[in-house]
């Protein structure tokens, strides 16, 4: 369950090469299953060209997950640190990144394949 919202601004859409794009959400599903413990079929990144006017930080993210032991304040520490490292080193501006857990009795999910 695993979700990363990253909402970019709209003045690095020309830093954006797809074959990069899709290295760096490799190595960030690679991240979170190994520090959050995830299946890689349930982590879901999601890219959002945004409009950053005043903040000095060009991409913010939201990492939910479901609230488990193993997912303590360490793991979700170093998967945050992780992930900024390889924003950072990629797109060369300040990034701020927030996890929040969420208990299984408060998700209700619905997944619609063809």
């Amino acid at each position: 369950m695993p979700s990363l919202i990253l909402h970019i601004d709209e003045i690095l859409e020309n830093t954006f090469d797809i074959s990069a794009v899709k290295r760096i959400e490799k190595s960030i599903v690679d991240i979170i299953q190994e520090e959050l413990e995830a299946e890689k079929n349930n982590c879901q990144i999601i890219w959002v060209k945004s409009k950053i006017i005043y903040s000095n930080y060009k991409i913010f993210g939201e990492l939910k997950f479901r609230d488990k032991e193993t997912r303590n304040i360490d793991k979700r520490n170093k998967c945050l640190k992780r992930i900024g490292k390889i924003l950072r080193n990629k797109f060369n501006v300040f990034i701020r990144l927030r996890a929040f857990s969420i208990q299984d009795e408060s998700i209700t999910a619905l997944d619609l394949e063809n």
